[in-house]
């Protein structure tokens, strides 16, 4: 060490000690050392990968840019992240006038975490590790500690890669891409959450990559939904997560994308597959698809959604047939427009003014013998502000009037912090 570091400190003082007449020894000193340091940092960066590159503008294979960093380390150990702080103010009466009280409540949505490491150019690993309402523990058990996804790349072109894992569901705009400065309010839309039932993941195997230069897609062939858990309010808590899930039947998810000129994306996803997994009976057949549309132009960003999701009728009769109470539905539907216009556009903060409109119901239809719920049957309008003091941060507020037809919908005020890296 001694023989490299002569030669090196000797050219690293000969630039200061001839371009001076009389050098600063302090100055001089304190230059050498931050250079050795930042050479020091270099040397270990091609050693062992950066552990926190710094973060594309746009994000890779169907994932945000901190989600995507994996890819963009020249090898090893990559960090990124995303976390949010909700405070929800509901409203005192019903749409109905039903005084029930205010409620208020501040949580500690989620901390997400997440670490990749590349092997090589070929071979990456991936994850998601989330934390919800601050954790786990037995005196909070509606907390959450769970990996959303962790799996293997297999990158063999530019056509055509293999994934298999822990995935995300290709479908809609939130569930795989759901870093809070991703997305306008300080809530996900409902249609989101609850006909495409955001953050949605399953075991899985791949196909994905680029069409073309404009056209990516998505493949996957996963462990089915389990349709002895829907219920009135749709297939959310059929969702599996890979936890012992039931795989007796399969079912196909794919997506494509098309962004025919920059700012504008055109699309549709789809999930399909056997939701009875007993392994015998009637088949449960659950088809959820939809076709998303997005453009920005300037400071101007528009969005809109539309989704269908259908079960078999003679699977959901079947259901009905032991426990006709739980009113699941044999077609449901939503969808959502929202624009937004930063009125700081070309600086490097943003503040962006919103508007969302959105119609959702789980029980658009029913089998005979079950009550249709007009509670499911849902319109809302938020509007609200976001404010961006830089890319990664984002502060949102918003009100939401929420209605539906059996009139017991609830208004809400919602402020959220949220941060990616």
């Amino acid at each position: 060490m001694k023989f490299f570091l002569s030669p090196l400190v000797c050219a690293l003082l000969a630039g200061p000690v001839f371009a001076q007449e009389k050098p600063d020894a302090d100055k001089r000193i304190a230059e050498l050392e931050r250079r050795l340091d930042a050479m020091s940092r270099e040397l270990e960066a091609q050693k062992t990968g950066s552990a926190t590159p710094t973060a594309p503008e746009e994000g890779r294979f169907g994932l945000g840019a901190s989600a995507a960093k994996a890819y963009s380390v020249p090898s090893g150990l990559s960090v990124g992240g995303y976390g949010e702080f909700l405070y929800e103010g509901r409203a005192a009466r019903l749409q109905d006038g039903t005084h029930v009280g205010a409620e208020k409540q501040a949580d500690a949505l989620r901390m997400v975490l997440y670490t990749g490491y590349k092997f090589s150019d070929r071979i990456v690993f991936n994850s998601e590790i989330e934390f919800e309402h601050g954790g786990y523990s037995d005196e909070h058990p509606e907390g959450e500690a769970i990996a959303e996804f962790y799996y293997l790349d297999f990158l063999i072109s530019k056509a055509l890669n293999v994934r298999a894992g822990q995935l995300l569901v290709p479908m809609g705009f939130v569930n795989e891409i759901h870093e809070p400065p991703a997305f306008l309010g300080a809530r996900r839309p409902q249609v989101e959450q609850v006909i495409i039932p955001t953050t949605w993941h399953e075991l899985g195997v791949g196909i994905h990559g680029d069409l073309t230069a404009n056209l990516t897609y998505r493949l996957y062939l996963m462990n089915g939904l389990d349709g002895s858990r829907f219920n009135a309010g749709g297939i959310a808590d059929g969702r599996q997560d890979g936890n012992k899930a039931k795989a007796q039947s399969l079912a196909w998810t794919g997506r494509l994308d098309w962004t025919p000129t920059p700012g504008v994306l055109l699309g549709t996803s789809f999930f399909s597959g056997n939701s009875n997994q007993t392994g015998t009976g009637e088949a449960l057949t659950t088809t959820v698809w939809d076709a998303h549309a997005e453009y920005r132009a300037g400071g101007l960003q528009l969005r809109g959604l539309f989704t269908r999701s259908r079960n078999s009728e003679a699977g959901v009769a079947a259901l009905a047939s032991t426990d006709p109470a739980r009113g699941v539905g044999t077609r449901q539907w939503g969808g959502y427009l929202e624009v937004g216009y930063d009125l700081l556009k070309g600086s490097k903060q943003a503040l962006i003014p919103y508007l969302r409109y959105e119609r959702l119901d789980t029980q658009q239809a029913v089998v005979a013998g079950v009550a249709k719920d007009l509670g499911q049957d849902r319109t809302l309008l938020t509007t609200g502000v976001a404010f961006k003091p830089i890319p990664q941060v984002a502060v949102k507020a918003d009100w939401t009037r929420d209605e539906n037809r059996a009139r017991t919908g609830r208004d809400q005020f919602s402020l959220a912090l949220g941060y990616t890296f």
